[in-house]
């Protein structure tokens, strides 16, 4: 086994944290660093008075068998719910209470330091330490671990490391930059009456605006009938990505107007910088691995960038690179 008593993971998204509970199985100690207030990444929801939207993203599916026992014991607690099958008759789970449910679950169970931006980090005497400023301080704060993990979207890995003066294997960098992104905006927004979306409260739209259309109320999650998640198309985010709030909510709402049945009362948006991996890392090569480990800087980077943008390939991510930093060297 390698020498990782100890490990900072840097994120705290459905990667970070199965990462987080494989170490934690082998006595491994575990900070994770969370720059937002909550734990969950993508897996994201938004409040509005009493309506709640699921506002990145909208479901997970099960293909692989280790996952899929994940999933069905979050069943049997009562943390997911089965919504619908998808085109491929593959079953759309969701958080009962939102998608956050269960990484917030993990979360509790877990050392997670919630609203701390990692500014700095620095690898000596094979000792990594992270610095980061807590929200609301002026004061930082800092981490010591043998290992150091990264889940934030790669770009942002890359800036950072960049910035901390890491250098990284020249190889090993080129095929990092090659990760790209989608964009995503998002418009939640309360109606004043049902939706009247069809059953199952979802729409799969291949559409020059949307690609996405939901029911919150529909699925579960909102005690207020009409509550709508939009998710626009990838060329719609890029045209419109700096235009003003309101310019890109008007523009969004007006696009699904034709498939709802009420009036929109209020709207919130977002904009999703990473939203979907649209290439990952080494996708060409015939054995690549779904992340990316240097056993001789002690570091590793996980999530969708390395497996795919499902919450399950993510989730994989993280914990096949928890099993390879403990396996024997």
């Amino acid at each position: 086994m390698t020498d990782a008593e100890s490990c900072i993971i840097i994120g705290a998204g459905i990667s970070g944290l199965l990462a987080a509970q494989h170490l934690m199985r082998y006595d491994v100690e575990v900070t994770i660093l969370e720059k937002s207030r909550g734990c969950g990444g993508r897996m994201a929801v938004k409040k509005m008075g009493e309506s709640v939207f699921d506002s990145g993203a909208q479901f997970m599916t099960t293909r692989d068998m280790i996952f899929r026992e994940r999933v069905e014991s979050w069943l049997d607690k009562g943390e997911v719910l089965p919504w619908y099958q998808g085109p491929l008759k593959n079953m759309r789970y969701v958080g009962s209470k939102g998608m956050t449910t269960v990484p917030e679950r993990i979360g509790a169970s877990l050392n997670v330091m919630l609203s701390e931006r990692v500014t700095k980090v620095s690898f000596k005497k094979k000792k990594w330490t992270v610095t980061t400023n807590p929200h609301g301080t002026k004061e930082n704060k800092k981490y010591t671990a043998n290992w150091l993990i990264m889940t934030a979207p790669v770009p942002q890995n890359l800036e950072l490391l960049d910035a901390s003066g890491i250098e990284l294997d020249y190889d090993d960098e080129m095929e990092l930059k090659k990760i790209s992104y989608l964009r995503c905006l998002t418009v939640m927004a309360q109606l004043n009456g049902p939706s009247g979306i069809p059953n199952p409260g979802a729409m799969d739209l291949n559409h020059d605006v949307l690609r996405w259309l939901g029911d919150n109320s529909a699925k579960g999650i909102s005690p207020v009938e009409g509550t709508i998640t939009l998710h626009s198309s990838p060329k719609f985010a890029d045209t419109y990505w700096d235009r003003p709030e309101e310019e890109r909510i008007q523009a969004m709402l007006a696009a699904a107007k034709p498939f709802i049945k009420a009036d929109v009362v209020e709207a919130i948006s977002h904009r999703w910088g990473f939203s979907d991996p649209v290439r990952i890392y080494r996708e060409k090569h015939p054995f690549r691995k779904p992340y990316f480990i240097d056993d001789e800087m002690q570091l590793g980077m996980a999530g969708d960038g390395f497996n795919g943008p499902r919450i399950e390939a993510a989730g994989l991510s993280g914990m096949d690179l928890a099993a390879a930093i403990l396996s024997p060297v």
